[in-house]
């Protein structure tokens, strides 16, 4: 009995290691189609990477809707270099030292925050969020 028992819980470890690179693969995809959207002057591709309260936020900022307004913002491109999950949030970190945020929804990993700056000793400033 005891070496199921061990087996089980080494099976458990390794499958919740999985889940986390998983889940940072897929929130890394989820940034890149946001960028390669933008790239494109793809509004609406990018919107669709957008969590539903920053879609919203967006909207009514610009007061356009979302695929419109998402390519007024001027946000900036930047490779991904990192990825960290934090159960059901996500924070990728870009080349230049941005951030964008993530968090997990029904419909997967969409973007709360983009073009995101840090402060020393502040939050990030982010120029889109919810």
């Amino acid at each position: 009995m005891r070496p199921l028992s061990a087996a089980f819980v080494l099976a458990l470890l390794c499958l919740s290691g999985c889940g986390t690179a998983s889940s940072e693969h897929d929130a890394r995809g989820s940034v890149q189609r946001f960028f390669a959207a933008l790239s494109r002057h793809d509004g609406a591709a990018a919107c669709h990477e957008l969590s539903e309260e920053t879609a919203s936020a967006v909207e009514e900022d610009e007061m356009k809707p979302c695929g419109q307004a998402i390519l007024s913002l001027g946000l900036a491109a930047a490779p991904v270099t990192d990825v960290q999950v934090y159960l059901d949030s996500a924070q990728a970190k870009l080349r230049g030292g941005g951030a964008v945020f993530l968090d997990e929804t029904p419909k997967g990993w969409r973007i709360d925050a983009a073009g995101c700056k840090p402060q020393p000793g502040k939050p990030y400033d982010c120029e889109l969020e919810a």
